[in-house]
């Protein structure tokens, strides 16, 4: 009786830990985006913790208990708007097939768009913040660019591409899609449909493959 009982009681803790964690969860990313959605309104330096609490409907000093401040929470959107993208880039080194590189780019298309607010408050504290530009933007675009190197590589090896620069070639695929989504998240551009982003992703793959690949005959 008294092992099930004690085996009984280290369930609930497990689930009750669980429950706690995910609410943990849930609080931290409603913190994330009512201070993204501050932050691109009012920039971060224009920006209070009394002014995110007050989004995310929370008092001043619950948020304290989430994050220590303002730097914190710029840091945290950083990271949370860059997991999806990285996660998708590590697969990059095994696509073979020009349909499944255009799905990629793609899917990228649309975590880069769905996280506008995030992004948007990253590129304006770049500009004015030489630290967040190179400590942050910088790192993040560096290590996209050794996926897209690694990528490139591989397919020179294998007979694919041309013997190119590989890191040459990855910041011009970066600056590529830098050029068609910046202005998207300036607003000076519509966000495209999904057919409209379908299209720009088949365009920007026939770029860089027409371009770089090996020619028969």
């Amino acid at each position: 009786m008294i092992t099930r009982s004690v085996m009984t009681n280290g369930k609930r803790c497990r689930l009750f830990e669980g429950r706690r964690q995910r609410r943990i969860s849930r609080r931290r990313d409603e913190i994330l985006k009512a201070a993204a959605c501050v932050f691109a309104t009012k920039g971060y330096a224009g920006s209070t913790i009394k002014e995110i609490a007050a989004q995310a409907d929370i008092a001043e000093g619950t948020l304290y208990n989430y994050f220590d401040g303002k730097r914190e929470i710029l840091l945290a959107i950083v990271n949370a708007s860059q997991a999806p993208l990285e996660t998708m880039l590590q697969e990059v080194c095994e696509l073979r097939e020009r349909e499944d590189v255009i799905a990629l780019a793609e899917k990228i298309f649309d975590v880069l768009i769905s996280q506008t607010p995030f992004t948007r408050t990253l590129m304006a504290e770049a500009w004015l913040d030489d630290v967040i530009l190179q400590d942050v933007v910088m790192g993040r675009l560096q290590r996209i660019g050794q996926h897209l190197q690694a990528f490139i590589t591989a397919r020179i090896a294998d007979g694919a591409f041309r013997p190119v620069d590989p890191v040459l070639t990855s910041w011009m695929v970066i600056g590529m899609f830098s050029a068609i989504v910046i202005p998207i998240l300036r607003g000076h551009t519509p966000v495209p449909s999904p057919e409209r982003r379908r299209a720009l992703a088949e365009a920007a793959v026939d770029l860089l493959l027409d371009g770089i690949r090996v020619r028969e005959g």
